[in-house]
């Protein structure tokens, strides 16, 4: 009798550990975007490569480095003399458009992966057309740089293929409400007091020695 007790024991502590299902699947990674760069068109710079596609056109290839894990591409291409943008989505990482001649444009690629994204920096370039006696500044690069101690540090910096920018107008203030901080000056960076948690504007008009200007943006929260 002792020795059945024993086994019927012995059973129940089997079939107790036999019955635990070691779960041991490994979660799937979750793909993400990997960083890439912008090629063609050259950034400040002329774009001599296009293709005439008429007396006021060309065609011009886009080209951009493959980000890892992406399924399409946004590109970009923002006219600076009219501000109008042109959006195209494509799957390659390269992509011909139109494009009237001796014009200003900026231009960006956004890598998409379902819900995410990740974008490039913005370039400038000028389409190659009818001779130009002066350009107008491409838009100054803007840079904020948090100091920790209630304030930022703005600055910027303008490129002209006439190498003629002459001053800078910079304002800056609570979103939806700029204000002039500098007008004409050579300076390129300044200090601004902040609020942490509120949300700043920042504009900057290059100005060149032909009375050509160009107007940049940015908005950044601390």
């Amino acid at each position: 009798m002792r020795l059945a007790i024993k086994l019927i024991l012995a059973g129940i502590l089997v079939a107790s550990c036999g019955g635990k299902d070691n779960d041991t699947t490994t979660p799937p990674i979750e793909k993400e975007l990997g960083s890439f760069n912008l090629i063609y068109p050259d950034n400040n710079l002329i774009c001599t490569e296009g293709e005439d596609n008429g007396t006021d056109g060309v065609n011009i290839e886009f080209q951009w480095s493959a980000s890892s894990n992406a399924t399409s591409y946004d590109l970009e291409i923002t006219n600076q003399e009219n501000n109008s943008t042109d959006s195209r989505t494509v799957n390659a990482n390269s992509l011909e458009v139109g494009l009237p001649k001796g014009t200003q444009f900026s231009w960006k690629v956004t890598a998409i992966l379902e819900d995410k994204s990740l974008a490039s920096d913005t370039w400038n370039f000028y389409s190659e057309g009818t001779s130009t006696e002066n350009f107008a500044p491409f838009p100054a690069e803007i840079t904020v740089s948090d100091n920790n101690d209630g304030t930022v540090t703005v600055s910027w910096i303008g490129e002209d293929l006439d190498n003629d920018i002459v001053n800078y107008d910079v304002y800056i203030g609570v979103f939806g409400n700029l204000e002039l901080i500098l007008e004409n000056t050579t300076n390129l960076n300044t200090n601004f007091s902040i609020t942490v948690g509120e949300q700043y504007h920042v504009q900057v008009i290059s100005k060149d020695s032909n009375d050509n200007t160009s107007t940049s943006q940015t908005y950044f929260t601390f």
